[in-house]
């Protein structure tokens, strides 16, 4: 622990807001692995539940279970079936009242995997800039120095290829998170496609058959 301690602080003083960055990485993907999770965002219970009510025709009591559901499914759900007790009741207009709730819901599950996604497009640059700082420091010592103090240069090349090795470590695996992230959200939002469906499909066609 000492000897990572020591090699923190050759790094300089970016190291701090690159230490930062790592931190807020890691508490994001935490965060977005919870959230993000199919038994978040897809209760799968919670939907049959509704679905049942529906078929029974108690949209009131449907819409309840769906807005006591905190999940992106059960909000798109009681959103539909809203507009739905509002007079919304073709195709067209059950289709147009979810593609309006999907662009309220899906960004808020985007927010913190764009913000991995500057993470690891910042982390780099300034691992970059440190090393270019650190370059700066070897040649006014050697300006001033010469070539008769090599504990001085080490001292800005370990600053150079420090800051460089941090910054890469932070921005591999935050990208590498970013894009599992991404192709998460892809998922998420093709299966929100198929719930809002199936659900103007029994709204519309199962009430024709009904009649």
């Amino acid at each position: 622990m000492e000897y990572i301690i020591q090699i923190f602080q050759k790094g300089g003083p970016l190291m701090y807001p690159l230490l930062f960055l790592g931190v807020l990485a890691v508490a994001f993907i935490i965060e977005r692995l919870y959230s993000l999770s199919f038994r978040k965002t897809f209760p799968v219970k919670k939907i049959e539940e509704i679905s049942f009510f529906i078929q029974e025709n108690r949209i009131a009591e449907a819409i309840t279970i769906a807005r006591n559901t905190n999940s992106v499914a059960t909000n798109l759900i009681a959103g539909m079936l809203e507009a739905y007790m509002r007079g919304r009741k073709t195709k067209d207009e059950l289709k147009t009242a979810a593609e309006e709730i999907a662009r309220a819901e899906i960004p808020k599950l985007e927010g913190y995997v764009n913000a991995l996604g500057a993470i690891a497009a910042i982390a780099p640059l300034l691992g970059f800039l440190g090393t270019v700082t650190g370059m700066i420091q070897v040649f006014e010592a050697l300006s001033v120095e010469g070539l008769g103090h090599p504990e001085v240069l080490s001292a800005g090349i370990s600053q150079a290829l420090i800051t460089t090795a941090f910054g890469l470590s932070i921005a591999i695996p935050t990208l590498a998170a970013y894009w599992y992230f991404r192709s998460k959200l892809s998922f998420i939002v093709s299966q929100l496609e198929n719930l809002a469906t199936e659900l103007v499909y029994q709204l519309t066609e199962t009430k024709k058959e009904g009649q």
